[in-house]
Order: C-alpha cells, then structure tokens, then sequence
C-alpha cells in the first residue's frame, strides 16, 4: 500500500524512491510518520524560540530598574545643587569682602589726605616756639644781640625741619650761568663786568621737595650789550 505525502518534507529527508513503477513523491507509511514527527518537533521548537525572544522582562524587574535610576539622578540632582549653593554663598562672601576693603580703603585714603602734612605741622610748632621766645626776651628790653641770635637759632630750626620732610635749598647761583630749570629772571641788568646771561644777584632762593622743583630761585641775571655799546663815536655816522 503507498501513501501520498501532501506536505513539504522536513529539512534533511528527500523523497524515497519506490521503484521504477512507482511515481516520485510517495513514501513508506513509517517513514511519513517519523517525517511528520520531525517536522512537528521543528514547528514547537521554532515557536518556542519566537516566543522567548519576544518575552518582554517581568514588570517587577523593569519596575526595579527604573526606580534605581531615579534615585540615582535625584542624588545627582542634590549633590549638584549643594555644589551651587555654596558656590553661590562664597561669591556673595566673596562679593561683600571687596565691599569692605573698597570702603576702608577709601576711608584710609581720605584720612591719608586729610593728616598728611600732620608730622610738618608738629615740627613746625618748634619754630613757632623759639620765634614766642625772642620776642618774650624782647619785649624784657635785652640787648638786640640776644634777639638776633634767637632768631638765627629759629631761622636754623626752621631748616633743619624743612630737611628732615624733604625740603632743600638749591643754593645761591651768583657768579653761575643763567640755569632757566631752576632759576626765574626777575630782572635783566645790563653789566660789561660779566658775560650776558650770568646770575649778578640773587633776590630769593630756589628749594627742592624729594628732588623735584619746589620753589625756583628769583635771580637778577646781566643782559648783553645794548645797541650802540662798545661803539666809536661817529662809527655808524653817515660820510660826508
């Protein structure tokens, strides 16, 4: 008895040969049994493997992993915000400093102006002391000696205290050349004794503060010839 396979047979079978007589594409019925067994066995297995491979994970298990990195991205969100606030708290710290030293720094500077010449004006009182002095010895009728050398003790105070701040006297430029850095002409006088521009007399002295002009000397300083000087008489006369 031959059976007729109307089915695709399993991977691995080929259609048995039955004989010259018997047409292609008929089998033994053992051998279409165990064929159909195959077959149903692929089919399960496929299916089995198709439906594992969609099998979403359990809920409780994506559940789990959502929740942990939530709570990962919170505690990312609080430590990033603690990192900002203090850096916000030391920029306004740092903010109010600057305030601070900005005001003392002024206020220091103002001071600094308003007592700067504080150490001149107490040096000062000295000389005002020995002038109160000469006159009291005055005033008692002494000798005008007396007066005199209190005054030039004063006048020496009065110096020495104008050198301890800084103050110097430039010197007396008579007999020098004319120097227009340190010394103002008051007078131009006309004197053959002398070359032109050379200081004849000098009227008030010039002081230096920390080596810059302070005050420049007040000189008289001898002019050149005036025209007509040093001439023959009748030398610029017309001929007759």
């Amino acid at each position: 008895m031959l059976v007729r396979i109307d089915f695709p047979l399993a991977k691995g079978f080929s259609v048995v040969s039955l004989g010259k007589n018997r047409a292609r594409g008929y089998v033994r019925p053992k051998s279409a049994e165990r064929v159909g067994r195959r077959m149903a066995d692929d089919k399960a297995d496929e299916k089995k493997d198709g439906e594992q491979a969609r099998a979403p994970e359990p809920p409780e298990v994506a559940s789990q992993d959502g929740e942990n990195r939530v709570a990962a991205l919170e505690q990312e969100l609080r430590s990033k915000s603690q990192e900002a606030a203090a850096s916000y708290d030391r920029y306004v710290r740092a903010v109010a400093d600057g305030e601070n030293l900005k005001k003392r720094l002024q206020r220091e500077k103002g001071e600094a102006i308003r007592f700067a010449n504080e150490n001149l004006l107490r040096d000062l009182l000295q000389v005002i002391d020995g002038l109160e002095l000469a006159l009291e010895h005055a005033a008692l009728g002494g000798n005008g000696k007396s007066v005199v050398e209190g005054v030039q003790l004063t006048l020496r105070l009065f110096r020495d205290v104008l050198e301890r701040h800084g103050v110097k006297e430039i010197g007396d430029p008579t007999g020098a050349a004319f120097d227009p850095a340190t010394q103002e002409a008051a007078e131009l006088r006309s004197s053959p004794a002398v070359p032109p521009n050379t200081v004849l007399r000098l009227q008030s002295k010039g002081y230096l503060y920390n080596q810059r002009l302070l005050r420049p000397a007040r000189v008289i300083v001898a002019a050149g010839p005036t025209s007509g000087e040093g001439e023959e008489p009748g030398e610029n006369e017309p001929a007759q």
